[in-house]
Parts: structure tokens; sequence; C-alpha cells
């Protein structure tokens, strides 16, 4: 309870120092918001399986910055770019790492359950980790 109030406060004060003290923004978002979330793209937080607003509220920033940021930069939905990132990186690491299990990939890359890895895959590429290996 004590945690919700804290955060709808930090919202209200985020929103009326917006107001107030207008800030350069970039896709959308004060410099600092984009700055903080370029780090968390570079550190690759992108791996942690964590909602829209638990990675807003670790960055302390507002989930709406953070939804408006990957939707004017990226064209996607954070979702969605999340998951194609992961992908993008599992892509990778099946052709430098063909030596490990794919389940393995995908727990690395942030999707944990084999068959959702196996799913989100093939949405992306059009066939699964093994097939995608073995074709590249």
């Amino acid at each position: 309870m004590k945690l919700q109030l804290i955060t709808s406060l930090m919202r209200l004060f985020a929103h009326n120092a917006r107001a107030k003290f207008p800030a350069e923004r970039t896709y959308g978002v004060t410099k600092r918001s984009s700055s903080l979330i370029e780090q968390w793209i570079v550190r690759k937080g992108w791996k942690e399986e964590a909602s829209l607003q638990h990675v807003a509220d670790s960055l302390g920033i507002l989930k709406e910055d953070l939804s408006l940021y990957f939707r004017r930069k990226y064209r996607k939905c954070f979702l969605q770019w999340r998951k194609e990132t992961r992908i993008n990186d599992a892509k990778r690491r099946l052709l430098e790492e063909k030596d490990i299990p794919t389940a393995l990939i995908g727990e690395e890359v942030g999707i944990s359950d084999k068959s959702n890895f196996k799913r989100q895959f093939r949405e992306i590429t059009g066939m699964t980790p093994a097939q995608w290996r073995l074709k590249h």
C-alpha cells in the first residue's frame, strides 16, 4: 500500500515538474529519461522479465514516457521491441555458439520457458530456433 502511494506521488511530482519546467525532449520524453532508457538498453536490461511499469519504476520515469519513447524511436510498442531484440540476440548467439542448446540460449536472452522461446522465435523468423540454426 505504501509503495503504491509513493509511486503515485512520484508520478504526480514528475508530471508537475514537467509542466513547470519544460525540458528539452527527445522522442517525446526528456533528455534525462531518454538517456536512462538508452543506458538500460546498453546494459541489456531487456533480458530481465519485467513489465513496462516495473522497468519505468526501476528507471525512475513514467510508464507513459517509456512507452512513448519506444513508439516514437522504434515505431513499435515496448513489448514488441523487447521480443524482437531478444530474438535478434538469440539469432546471433545461435550462429556464434553452435554447441549451446537452443533452450539455454532462450534463457540467456530472457525467455526462460522453452516452448515460449520456440513460439516467439517462430513468430519473428518463421522457423524454430533449431531450424534457423541449421539453415544459417
